[in-house]
């Protein structure tokens, strides 16, 4: 039952930001124009005000719109008064679906501009129509800023604020150095020191430099940039829906590319390694910063669940690796084993590692790097393509020249011919050469490290070549590289 004896007239103002310093659209116009009409038409009972302001209309998301609705359904709402239609919404869909609550509570619609009352069959034409009318108003003006945006985009210019490492200079990238160094040192710790989003922030943090605006570094901008095309001197855009409430990321056949727009800071294969590395399931914060060298790599060798530090003995006590298979489900019957026993057997193993690997090792490896390689020289194959039809799109509804497809087609030609030359060069001998050196340069580097570095920086040294770590029993270790 409500709260007032009589049903409230209620007047929805609204601007959003770039409206605000338009002439005739301020909120105290609105309100003046609305309390005006209602003295004009002699209504005595109370007026309430709900004002949103600084909201765009695309949805209905607004704090006062939102409270507006509430008292609506709780029938203190006789009549809703906007000053023109749009300052409630400018889709349709949501237009309809308010109508059809304003209805279903018996309140009545009423827009002095365009002068109808939704009590009316004919006033409810008329604010279907001119809803039609708005949303198609929409539509062109999102549609004429697309094709002026993507005309920009093909031209090489950038079309936002710059991005952290350049500059801008007549809507051109430019590289600024300071900010470069710091975008070559983020990609050189996440590919050869093996660190984290999360400890790369952390260092950069407890070093005093800064992100962009002075603000400090955070795991979502460290994946970010990483995950940034701009940084190999690629224009991405159109990659991201802000069209919903949540943005998320557009289909890869949807986005504008244009590759060597502006200077690479990071070069093509760093970038591939970082992007294939961001693919890969991540390992648990926890067990990167985890004291113990093998926290996060070490598996049971009888079911295959991750093994943790443990504590056994009494009154001395001492450090285990124990199956959480048997520790947390005792689905497992996997004994505990000590950690510095398992550890030293470890690092004996790396120093055997090389010698260890035999043929049969070689022909694994070998086919299962040819095999990776396949796929990602067919993925780019098949980009080119992707990338060359949208083209054809663009030429025949008329948004870009003959010329500008045909240097399209100049550029997926020429793709595919570097990408068959790779598939032809992606040999046994060249693949097992790489894994050998790797293998070699890194093996002492990495006991060292357990010396002289923070344990979070030995161990992610460690996981650039060491995959995972599974124990079978005494002195039974088996490593598993990381290819």
């Amino acid at each position: 039952m409500s709260d007032f004896p009589l049903k409230r007239i209620a007047i929805y103002c609204r601007v959003s930001t770039d409206e605000q310093a338009k002439e005739g659209v301020s909120l105290e116009e609105q309100r003046t124009r609305l309390q005006a009409y209602c003295r004009a038409m002699g209504w005595t009972v109370e007026i309430v005000e709900f004002i949103d302001d600084g909201y765009s209309a695309k949805n209905l998301n607004r704090p006062a719109l939102n409270s507006l609705l509430q008292q609506i359904k709780n029938g203190d709402i006789a009549k809703l008064m906007v000053t023109k239609l749009d300052r409630l919404s400018r889709r349709l869909l949501d237009l309809l679906q308010l109508i059809e609550l304003f209805h279903q509570y018996s309140v009545s619609f009423i827009s002095t501009s365009e002068s109808f009352d939704t009590d009316t069959p004919s006033g409810r034409l008329t604010l279907q129509v001119l809803g039609a009318v708005a949303e198609f108003e929409r539509e062109r003006i999102r549609e004429r800023v697309f094709d002026n945006m993507l005309h920009a985009a093909k031209t090489g210019k950038w079309l936002t604020q710059h991005p952290y490492g350049y500059r801008l200079d007549e809507k051109k990238l430019v590289i600024f150095e300071p900010e470069a160094e710091i975008v070559k040192r983020i990609f050189h710790m996440f590919v050869n020191e093996g660190l984290g989003y999360y400890s790369i922030a952390k260092k950069l943090n407890e070093e005093g430099i800064p992100s962009r605006q002075n603000k400090e570094w955070s795991l979502r901008s460290v994946k970010l940039m990483l995950a940034n095309p701009v940084y190999i001197g690629t224009l991405a855009w159109n990659r991201i829906d802000s069209s919903k409430k949540k943005r998320e990321s557009k289909d890869e056949n949807e986005w504008i590319v244009i590759p060597n727009a502006h200077p690479a800071i990071i070069d093509q294969d760093t970038w591939d390694i970082v992007q294939e590395r961001m693919n890969k399931p991540q390992v648990p914060s926890r067990a990167k910063t985890s004291p113990h060298i093998l926290g996060g790599l070490l598996k049971c060798g009888k079911c295959g669940a991750s093994m943790s530090i443990d504590w056994s003995g009494w009154p001395k006590r001492h450090r285990v690796y124990r199956c959480s298979a048997y520790k947390n489900k005792g689905t497992c019957d996997s004994k505990p084993y000590r950690a510095d026993d398992v550890e030293t057997w470890f690092k004996k193993g790396i120093m055997e590692l090389i010698d260890s690997i035999d043929t049969t090792c070689h022909e694994v490896t070998i086919q299962k790097v040819q095999k990776e390689n396949k796929e990602k020289i067919e993925q780019k194959m098949k980009h080119a393509k992707e990338r060359y039809s949208r083209q054809v799109e663009a030429y025949t509804a008329g948004l870009i020249e003959l010329n500008d497809l045909a240097k399209e087609k100049e550029k997926m030609e020429q793709s595919i011919l570097e990408a068959q030359k790779r598939m032809e060069t992606n040999d046994s001998s060249h693949a097992y050469s790489e894994l050998e050196t790797k293998l070699n340069t890194q093996e002492m580097t990495i006991l060292e490290s357990f010396a002289i570095l923070p344990i979070e920086e030995a161990k992610a040294r460690l996981r650039l070549i060491v995959d995972k770590v599974v124990l079978h029993g005494e002195e039974n270790l088996e490593l598993v590289i990381a290819i």
